[in-house]
C-alpha cells in the first residue's frame, strides 16, 4: 500500500514538473519592477563613448527636464540624443531612461527564463530574475546594470545601430532651493 502511494505521489510530481507554466500578467510584473522618477531630483555622472568621456548633470522639476553637457557635438534633449553628427530620438525622457522607467500596457510573450514583454506599439522589456535587463524600441536598445537603492540605475549601456554608449551615473545630488 505505502508503494503505491509513494508512486502515485511520484507520478503526480512528473505531471506537475511537466506542466506548462502559466505566465503571470505583464504590468503585475512590471509594477514590482519598474518605479516612476521623482518629482525633483538631480544625478550626475559621465557618458562614455570610444575614447570619449563627458560628464553631465540631469535636473528633473515636475515634468521639466535640465540636461547638461559640456561637451560640443553631443546633444542630449528630453526626445533626442545627437553624437557626433548621429541623431536618435528617444523613446521616453532621459531621466525615465535612467530609472528603468517605461509606462504603457505590456503583456507576457514569453516566460521562459527571461521574462519578454512587448506593448501595442512594440517596445519590449526584458527581465531577469525579477530585475530589469534591458529595453528595446526600434532602432535603440538599453542594458541595465546596477540599481541604486534610490531607484535609479549606475550604469547603462546604450547601443543605437552600431553604436554603443554607456551612462554610468555617480551619484544624487541634493536639491538646491
Amino acid at each position: 500500500m505505502k508503494i503505491i502511494s509513494l508512486l502515485s505521489f511520484f507520478f503526480f510530481l512528473t505531471i506537475i514538473s511537466c506542466a506548462p507554466k502559466v505566465c503571470p500578467d505583464g504590468n503585475e510584473l512590471l509594477g514590482k519592477v519598474i518605479q516612476k522618477p521623482p518629482e525633483k531630483v538631480k544625478l550626475y555622472g559621465y557618458i562614455k563613448g570610444g575614447f570619449l568621456r563627458v560628464p553631465f548633470l540631469i535636473e528633473k522639476e515636475g515634468n521639466e527636464e535640465t540636461i547638461k553637457v559640456p561637451q560640443q557635438g553631443l546633444i542630449v534633449d528630453s526626445s533626442f540624443f545627437c553624437w557626433n553628427g548621429m541623431c536618435f530620438n528617444l523613446p521616453l525622457s532621459p531621466m525615465s531612461i535612467i530609472y528603468g522607467y517605461f509606462p504603457g500596457d505590456y503583456k507576457v510573450v514569453s516566460c521562459r527564463g527571461e521574462v519578454l514583454l512587448r506593448s501595442q506599439d512594440g517596445k519590449e522589456i526584458i527581465l531577469s530574475e525579477g530585475k530589469l535587463k534591458a529595453f528595446k524600441y526600434k532602432r535603440i536598445k538599453i542594458l541595465y546594470g546596477e540599481k541604486s537603492p534610490e531607484g535609479y540605475y549606475k550604469n547603462l549601456t546604450i547601443i543605437l545601430g552600431s553604436m554603443r554608449i554607456k551612462i554610468f551615473v555617480e551619484g544624487k545630488l541634493p536639491w538646491e532651493t
